[in-house]
């Protein structure tokens, strides 16, 4: 059945094959062996491809063969197709599980074992004549330092192997553009799962990577039935996620019982989609017509918008983990995160992050949804989310980005989307904007009777700060910068964040002064310029004073430096199993990767860098952060402050404070990891406050509370 462009299909189509337990691999056919070969200038008899037939007559050469790129060993005059032949012995094949073909090759190819079709690409036809022609260009890569493309046997393909010498693999390679292409390639190895200890054939190479393996990871299979993903538009495709649960190992040829749907898919990103060769995707979960539903896995909130982020230059493959972690220590949202491994077409991707994407939705960017009908009143007041980024703009603002006289600040619809905002949505917003913008470049901070921060709220303002500024993110405030607005009559002030797209922060760029823990990005030049209204913050001092409460406030807290190293080393013991695959696909290791500031040997040294950085800024930020705020120390508190009883607690803690806490005053109770488990506001001037702590397990906890000239913070214990 298909509808709307979408093969419904059942697990069958998604799992080619179970296979048993593989010992080992071992390589029986080299690219670089000794083949039989013969160029496509007359037709072949049907057995061509067979055991039997007479290749006496057929030119020897050392594989690669072809012509153009510098990648073969025995170069041939141009041609529309080629056939090679290579024999080969098996021992016992009762001890081979499953085999895997590697194929590096320009443009198409079908290759056969014993005259059984095994594998094939851009090829139509049965049997493709001599003279047909590649259906699509295709570049070989292995030359140019890429891995070549596996395609998995599944047990009827290996039925026909025989013992002794009576086994050969046969390819007919093929030219897109016929005798107009500048180059064929044929590279193409023959490797074999073995089920004992047993070694009969040779090493498997270098870049080898079991396509076979177990892993603590969700593991997350995507098949496009053999399209390849665009960078736009979307293909559908299905999607499998293989999860047993934490603790257990999942393998790759298992059953997708987490998951499994259809989906469309895209490749996505700016600089890494243009410069990097493991790209982003984009990835909607769909029905089985093809229309968008809201699915949840891997303990993520039911939607249908997700990401695939593949770390590339950021080697430690978590800079965007930790940022989101940070964030949501914070109070603030920010996308969810799993690290996954990502299998695509039955070919390894390597280590992955699952992330959530920007949007509207309760369990995202919690506001109100803004209805295309919502054009007056207090539903037109939100809810938005918009951006400064690349890429066209939707609207600009009316006055210079600092230090850029006519440079002017570039703003992008993202919720709704230019495509479903309403003219009077449009002007709403930019109208709103518009005012702050005004009233934070006034020398009184006011527009219109009404000072700045009536118009955003400096809280998320303060963190955003911070965040940009702790990681020395060098796209800090001019990219990938989101905000939101909710309905006035849900407070509907702007809200800087949530944060995104951290790849290029924590010392992993070299430019914009980005390796060293010291100085303000915020005052580095740097690209594009930033908005005007970060200098005039910074200048006011009820923001930097709570931005100093905010620091002080979550420095010895979620922000304390063995909170933040614990959290590395909690996803170092994750990442760990899988990090030789990740870096046999994507060896990049010792080797510059655009815009690394340093380049190390190993995986541990990256580490160990990111956390060094991760202390020295600490500690820079410590001395320079603007403001001033009146901190109480745990020891103060107790005596002076507030009271916390029963300590240790059960289910319920009572806090006497011996001054009212004002109206808005905001509470967080973080574990031990830093984590955020309770937060809230106080509605009104208070001296007491009852906090229920739910199902908290044993253990101790630190409560952080922040009123606009002050924070204060404590310890308790929960004991059931």
């Amino acid at each position: 059945m298909k509808k709307h462009g979408f093969i419904i299909l059942g697990l069958s189509f998604f799992i080619n094959v179970i296979y048993a337990q593989v010992d080992h691999w071992e390589t029986v056919v080299y690219a670089d062996d000794v083949w039989r070969y013969r160029r496509g200038y007359s037709g072949l008899p049907s057995d061509w491809n067979q055991v039997g037939f007479n290749e006496s007559g057929w030119f020897q050469g050392q594989g690669g063969i072809g012509y153009g790129d510098g990648d073969d060993n025995t170069v041939i005059s141009p041609t529309v197709s080629l056939f090679i032949r290579k024999r080969f012995e098996l021992v016992d094949i009762s001890k081979i599980e499953n085999a895997i073909l590697h194929a590096d090759y320009d443009d198409g190819f079908v290759a056969y074992i014993n005259g059984v079709e095994v594998a094939r690409s851009n090829m139509d036809g049965a049997a493709p004549a001599y003279f047909e022609e590649a259906t699509a260009l295709h570049e070989a890569t292995m030359y140019s330092g890429g891995l070549p493309e596996d395609f998995v046997l599944n047990s009827s393909q290996l039925n026909g192997l025989s013992l002794s010498n009576e086994n050969v693999l046969a390819i007919q390679i093929h030219n897109y553009d016929g005798l107009n292409s500048s180059d064929l390639t044929s590279n193409f190895f023959l490797s074999l799962g073995i089920n004992d200890d047993s070694n009969y054939y040779g090493d498997t190479p270098d870049w080898f990577i079991d396509s076979y393996f177990l892993t603590p990871l969700p593991i997350v299979k995507v098949q496009t039935n053999g399209a390849e993903i665009p960078d736009e538009p979307s293909i559908p495709a299905q999607m499998g996620i293989i999860w047993n649960g934490a603790g257990e190992m999942n393998s790759s040829f298992g059953d997708p019982d987490e998951y499994f749907g259809n989906i469309s898919i895209e490749r996505r990103g700016q600089s890494s989609l243009a410069l990097f060769p493991k790209n982003g995707f984009a990835i909607e979960t769909k029905d089985e017509f093809g229309e968008d539903m809201d699915v949840s896995f891997l303990n993520f909130p039911e939607e249908e918008d997700w990401i695939l982020h593949g770390p590339y230059s950021d080697k430690t493959l978590m800079r965007n983990v930790l940022i989101m972690h940070m964030a949501r220590s914070m109070g603030q949202y920010a996308s969810r995160t799993r690290i996954v491994e990502l299998v695509i077409n039955e070919k390894y991707e390597g280590i992955y992050v699952l992330m959530e994407r920007i949007k509207r939705d309760k369990n995202r960017v919690d506001i109100a949804s803004l209805q295309e009908d919502d054009l007056s009143g207090d539903e037109l007041t939100g809810g938005y989310v918009f951006k400064v980024d690349k890429g066209d703009a939707d609207w600009y603002s009316r006055y210079d980005m600092e230090n850029v006289p006519g440079a002017k600040l570039p703003y992008q619809f993202v919720s709704p989307n230019r495509s479903k905002i309403q003219p009077e949505q449009e002007t709403y917003i930019q109208l709103f904007v518009d005012s702050f913008e005004q009233a934070i470049r006034s020398p009184n901070l006011t527009y219109a009777g009404k000072r700045y921060d009536e118009f955003i709220d400096l809280t998320s303002f303060a963190d955003n700060f911070i965040l940009n500024e702790l990681s020395k993110n060098i796209d800090a405030f001019r990219l990938s910068s989101y905000f939101f607005k909710d309905k006035d009559s849900n407070d509907g002030k702007i809200n800087a964040g949530p944060v995104w797209d951290f790849n290029l922060a924590f010392g992993n760029a070299n430019y914009c002064n980005g390796g060293s823990a010291f100085g303000w990005i915020r005052e580095t030049a740097c690209g594009d310029p930033n908005p005007f209204w970060w200098s005039r913050l910074v200048q006011d001092p009820k923001f930097v004073n709570l931005l100093k409460c905010r620091w002080e406030s979550f420095k010895n807290g979620p922000l304390h430096p063995d909170t933040l190293l614990a959290f590395i080393d909690m996803q170092v013991d994750l990442l760990e199993p899988a990090l030789e695959r990740n870096f046999t696909r994507w060896p990049v290791l010792d080797e510059y990767v655009w815009p690394n500031e340093f380049v190390f040997e190993t995986y541990e040294q990256e580490i160990d860098f990111m956390k060094n950085f991760l202390k020295d800024r600490l500690v820079w930020m410590d001395a320079n952060i603007y403001g001033q705020c009146t901190t109480v120390g745990a020891d103060e508190v107790v005596e002076n402050y507030f009271q916390i009883s029963p300590n240790p607690a059960t289910h319920v803690i009572n806090l006497t404070f011996g001054s009212l806490i004002p109206a808005n005053a905001q509470f967080f109770v973080h574990d031990m990891l830093g984590s955020v488990v309770i937060s809230g506001r106080w509605e009104t001037p208070s001296d007491q406050l009852s906090l229920n702590l739910g199902q908290l397990p044993n253990g101790t906890y630190q409560i952080i509370i922040i009123a606009e000239k002050a924070a204060y913070n404590s310890s308790f214990m929960v004991v059931n």
